[in-house]
Protein backbone atom coordinates (compact mmCIF):
# COMPACT_ATOMS: atom_id res chain seq x y z
CA UNK A 1 0.00 0.00 0.00
CA UNK A 2 2.51 2.34 0.75
CA UNK A 3 4.85 1.66 -2.20
CA UNK A 4 2.40 3.16 -4.61
CA UNK A 5 2.08 6.50 -2.23
CA UNK A 6 5.94 6.58 -2.10
CA UNK A 7 6.02 6.25 -6.00
CA UNK A 8 3.44 8.97 -6.30
CA UNK A 9 6.04 11.37 -3.86
CA UNK A 10 9.08 10.33 -6.03
CA UNK A 11 7.45 11.09 -9.55
CA UNK A 12 6.91 14.40 -7.74
CA UNK A 13 10.41 15.06 -6.72
CA UNK A 14 11.98 13.79 -9.83
CA UNK A 15 10.50 16.89 -11.01
CA UNK A 16 11.41 19.25 -8.63
CA UNK A 17 15.22 20.83 -9.39
CA UNK A 18 17.63 20.15 -6.43
CA UNK A 19 21.06 20.18 -5.37
CA UNK A 20 21.25 16.78 -4.70
CA UNK A 21 18.86 13.70 -4.43
CA UNK A 22 16.10 14.70 -1.51
CA UNK A 23 15.83 11.88 1.14
CA UNK A 24 12.33 9.79 1.17
CA UNK A 25 11.58 7.66 4.16
CA UNK A 26 8.88 6.31 6.15
CA UNK A 27 7.68 8.72 8.83
CA UNK A 28 7.01 7.44 11.96
CA UNK A 29 5.46 11.04 13.21
CA UNK A 30 1.84 10.55 13.97
CA UNK A 31 -0.32 12.17 11.33
CA UNK A 32 1.98 11.15 8.59
CA UNK A 33 3.13 8.30 5.95
CA UNK A 34 6.31 9.71 4.89
CA UNK A 35 8.98 12.48 5.19
CA UNK A 36 11.44 14.15 2.88
CA UNK A 37 14.28 16.59 3.82
CA UNK A 38 13.85 18.54 0.56
CA UNK A 39 13.99 21.67 1.99
CA UNK A 40 17.41 21.17 2.33
CA UNK A 41 18.28 19.91 -0.98
CA UNK A 42 15.88 22.79 -3.05
CA UNK A 43 16.05 26.19 -3.06
CA UNK A 44 12.69 27.53 -1.44
CA UNK A 45 11.22 28.37 -4.76
CA UNK A 46 11.83 24.47 -6.04
CA UNK A 47 10.13 23.41 -2.42
CA UNK A 48 7.23 26.00 -2.60
CA UNK A 49 6.47 24.68 -6.31
CA UNK A 50 6.90 21.01 -4.95
CA UNK A 51 4.31 21.32 -2.16
CA UNK A 52 1.93 23.07 -4.76
CA UNK A 53 1.90 19.99 -6.74
CA UNK A 54 2.09 17.92 -3.63
CA UNK A 55 -1.33 19.64 -2.45
CA UNK A 56 -2.99 19.39 -5.70
CA UNK A 57 -2.13 15.49 -5.77
CA UNK A 58 -4.47 15.77 -2.50
CA UNK A 59 -0.99 15.52 -0.47
CA UNK A 60 -1.31 17.15 3.04
CA UNK A 61 2.33 18.53 3.91
CA UNK A 62 3.72 20.07 6.81
CA UNK A 63 7.18 20.98 7.49
CA UNK A 64 8.86 20.46 10.39
CA UNK A 65 11.17 22.58 12.56
CA UNK A 66 14.44 20.41 11.65
CA UNK A 67 13.31 21.40 8.28
CA UNK A 68 12.14 18.35 6.49
CA UNK A 69 8.43 17.91 5.07
CA UNK A 70 5.94 15.81 6.88
CA UNK A 71 3.65 14.00 4.06
CA UNK A 72 0.07 12.31 4.34
CA UNK A 73 -3.36 11.87 2.52
CA UNK A 74 -5.45 8.90 2.88
CA UNK A 75 -4.73 5.64 1.65
CA UNK A 76 -6.46 4.17 -1.21
CA UNK A 77 -8.91 0.96 0.04
CA UNK A 78 -6.91 -1.98 -0.62
CA UNK A 79 -8.60 -5.38 -2.54
CA UNK A 80 -8.45 -7.99 -0.27
CA UNK A 81 -10.02 -11.03 -0.92
CA UNK A 82 -12.65 -12.51 1.92
CA UNK A 83 -11.32 -14.73 4.20
CA UNK A 84 -13.16 -16.56 7.17
CA UNK A 85 -9.83 -18.50 8.29
CA UNK A 86 -8.60 -16.55 11.05
CA UNK A 87 -5.04 -17.08 12.68
CA UNK A 88 -3.11 -15.71 15.20
CA UNK A 89 -2.77 -11.78 16.22
CA UNK A 90 -4.36 -10.06 12.88
CA UNK A 91 -6.59 -13.04 12.28
CA UNK A 92 -8.30 -12.48 15.47
CA UNK A 93 -8.25 -8.60 15.35
CA UNK A 94 -9.80 -8.83 11.83
CA UNK A 95 -12.59 -11.30 13.31
CA UNK A 96 -13.21 -8.18 16.13
CA UNK A 97 -13.90 -5.70 13.97
CA UNK A 98 -15.93 -7.57 11.31
CA UNK A 99 -17.95 -8.68 14.38
CA UNK A 100 -18.24 -4.92 15.59
CA UNK A 101 -18.40 -3.00 12.79
CA UNK A 102 -18.15 0.29 13.94
CA UNK A 103 -16.87 4.08 12.47
CA UNK A 104 -14.36 4.79 15.06
CA UNK A 105 -11.86 6.70 13.88
CA UNK A 106 -8.98 4.27 12.21
CA UNK A 107 -6.60 7.14 10.19
CA UNK A 108 -3.73 6.80 12.73
CA UNK A 109 -4.33 3.07 13.45
CA UNK A 110 -4.21 2.93 8.84
CA UNK A 111 -1.32 4.72 8.86
CA UNK A 112 0.44 2.59 11.80
CA UNK A 113 -0.77 -0.68 9.49
CA UNK A 114 0.44 0.55 6.17
CA UNK A 115 3.95 1.42 8.19
CA UNK A 116 4.13 -2.08 9.57
CA UNK A 117 3.19 -3.56 6.44
CA UNK A 118 6.12 -2.23 4.55
CA UNK A 119 8.40 -3.58 6.80
CA UNK A 120 6.85 -6.98 6.40
CA UNK A 121 4.99 -10.55 8.04
CA UNK A 122 6.92 -9.91 11.24
CA UNK A 123 5.98 -6.08 11.93
CA UNK A 124 2.40 -6.63 11.01
CA UNK A 125 2.61 -9.29 13.18
CA UNK A 126 3.70 -7.43 16.44
CA UNK A 127 1.42 -4.29 15.39
CA UNK A 128 -1.62 -6.44 15.36
CA UNK A 129 -0.24 -8.27 19.03
CA UNK A 130 -0.50 -4.82 20.14
CA UNK A 131 -3.83 -3.82 18.23
CA UNK A 132 -5.21 -6.85 19.46
CA UNK A 133 -5.18 -5.26 23.19
CA UNK A 134 -6.14 -1.87 22.48
CA UNK A 135 -9.65 -3.85 20.62
CA UNK A 136 -10.28 -5.63 23.20
CA UNK A 137 -9.98 -2.63 26.14
CA UNK A 138 -12.09 -0.37 23.52
CA UNK A 139 -14.95 -3.21 23.75
CA UNK A 140 -14.83 -3.03 27.72
CA UNK A 141 -15.06 0.79 27.54
CA UNK A 142 -17.67 0.69 25.26
CA UNK A 143 -15.87 2.42 22.40
CA UNK A 144 -16.67 2.41 18.79
CA UNK A 145 -13.79 0.08 17.14
CA UNK A 146 -12.03 1.53 14.29
CA UNK A 147 -13.93 -0.52 11.69
CA UNK A 148 -12.63 1.02 8.36
CA UNK A 149 -9.71 -0.70 9.51
CA UNK A 150 -11.04 -3.74 8.06
CA UNK A 151 -10.05 -3.83 4.51
CA UNK A 152 -6.57 -2.78 5.11
CA UNK A 153 -6.23 -5.51 8.26
CA UNK A 154 -7.94 -7.80 5.26
CA UNK A 155 -5.08 -6.70 2.98
CA UNK A 156 -2.63 -6.88 5.81
CA UNK A 157 -3.57 -10.44 7.02
CA UNK A 158 -2.78 -11.66 2.39
CA UNK A 159 0.41 -10.34 3.42
CA UNK A 160 1.31 -12.49 6.40
CA UNK A 161 -0.37 -16.00 4.90
CA UNK A 162 1.47 -14.89 1.69
CA UNK A 163 4.41 -15.07 3.33
CA UNK A 164 3.82 -18.08 5.09
CA UNK A 165 3.35 -20.17 1.95
CA UNK A 166 6.27 -18.72 0.12
CA UNK A 167 8.79 -19.24 3.79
Amino acid sequence: MLRALRAQVNALLADTPVRRKPALRRSDAPGALLATDLPHAAEETATADFIARAEAAQWRVRRTENGWLLLDRPVPMPDAPETTDYQGECGCCLWLLRQHPENGDAAEMIRQLVRAQEKGPAEIERFCGALHASLAAMLRRGEALPGGLAPYLAAAYQTIMNGRTQG
